[in-house]
């Protein structure tokens, strides 16, 4: 189990405790008494990964909504799993987004707030969605916000997918230019050739890729060397949920100077001295 819940009724949190049987089937309960009605059920579920995530989460709304009369009902899903799969890709696989999705409208939420969706199919699929945006979330570093304010940072698009996005950002942080670079990806492999800078001159300047997603970081590392061949002077990330699966040292060893990311999908004790994480207690406040 990866999900980290948090039940809030009114205000007031309730303490939860789960498990799992012998079996390998989970479990959950609130362990405090809950009330007989409440106006407002807010609950947080952290790094959800897998369907085991989902069962914990569906039994807790089952568990209030058995004992107590809830009017209005939010999800805050930071991370929303299953969204790189947000269409048929190649013959014979699912369309796993969707999937997931049906099985979440079914908990009737009257909002689910997902920090920084990977791709508009999650608004189509995810009954009353509200995406919290990019700029939101990058914006709630106060070191980005600063170096943005003092004119020290170009931010550069990772590829032409995230275009919509780094406009949005540039207009929030105040600035008018950013750089674009463009790859080439083999959908039923996953292998990224092809990098290159195809608008924004970024020689002397201190740059900054903003994306939305960071695994084993091979985008980033790639645009990192194309970046630093063009000039670039210093390289940042910025991504809204990082997972990291070769961890940030990667990152740090092959051409990434500094890393920012919410703790959506990094865990808060993440540390490093090159690394800021940002709490999302700031973004859903």
């Amino acid at each position: 189990m990866s999900a980290k819940l948090t039940l809030t009724l009114d205000e007031q949190v309730y303490a939860i405790a789960s498990g799992v049987f012998p079996d390998g089937a989970v479990w959950l309960k609130v362990t405090e008494t809950l009330p007989s009605s409440a106006r407002l059920m807010r609950i947080r579920a952290v790094a959800m990964r897998d369907m085991n995530d989902f069962m914990l989460l569906a039994q807790l709304v089952e568990a209030v909504r058995h004992q107590t009369d809830v009017l209005v009902s939010h999800l805050e899903l930071p991370w929303l799993p299953w969204a790189r799969q947000d269409r048929h890709m190649v013959t014979g696989d699912s369309f796993a987004l969707k999937v997931f999705a049906r099985q979440l409208n079914t908990l009737k939420f009257d909002k689910v707030k997902v920090l920084d969706p990977h791709s508009d199919a999650a608004a189509a699929a995810i009954d009353n969605m509200v995406a919290v945006p990019q700029e939101v979330c990058l914006l709630q570093s106060a070191t980005l916000r600063r170096q943005f304010q003092q004119h020290a940072l170009m931010l550069v698009a990772p590829d032409a997918g995230s275009l919509k996005k780094i406009d949005a950002v540039a207009r929030a942080a105040g600035t008018a230019e950013y750089a674009i670079l463009s790859k080439k990806r083999d959908v039923a492999s996953g292998n990224l050739t092809g990098f290159a800078l195809v608008a924004g001159d970024v020689k002397d300047r201190d740059v900054l890729i903003v994306d939305d997603l960071c695994d084993a970081g091979g985008t980033f590392i790639g645009s990192a060397q194309v970046l630093r061949d063009a000039g670039a002077r210093s390289v940042s990330l910025y991504v809204t949920h990082g997972i990291f699966s070769k961890g940030v040292e990667h990152l740090f060893a092959n051409g990434i100077d500094a890393l920012y990311t919410t703790t959506s999908l990094a865990a808060p004790t993440l540390a490093h001295p090159q690394l800021e994480l940002i709490d999302i207690d700031a973004i859903y406040c």
